[in-house]
């Protein structure tokens, strides 16, 4: 399993763009930026989520398997988060909440 980093840049009022960066020579080498994805968050897309009858707890679950989902589709394995995913989650939930 890969192990990856998420770095996050400055969130917009809409969006976070975040690095996803790997070990090619493990942990202690050098790292390296795989792709960078962006994670959207405006009011209609909370909505859509509202919509399917998800709560704040639901929402952020979903945002977890979507940034697992789309960074495995970029790297074409299975991976595991070694930092970031928190600071990341942290993010999107600050903006988030005050749709619900």
């Amino acid at each position: 399993m890969k192990e990856i980093k998420l770095i996050p840049d400055a969130p917009f009022y809409n969006r976070v763009d975040v690095h996803v960066m790997d070990f090619p020579h493990g942990r202690d080498g050098e790292e390296r930026q795989r792709c960078k994805i962006t994670v959207e968050f405006a009011k209609t897309d909370v909505d859509d989520l509202r919509k399917r009858g998800m709560g704040l707890t639901e929402a952020m679950e979903y945002y977890r398997g979507w940034i697992y989902d789309i960074v495995k589709v970029h790297i074409s394995q299975d991976w595991e988060c070694i930092s970031g995913m928190e600071e990341t989650l942290a993010i999107v939930e600050e903006r988030v909440k005050t749709f619900f």
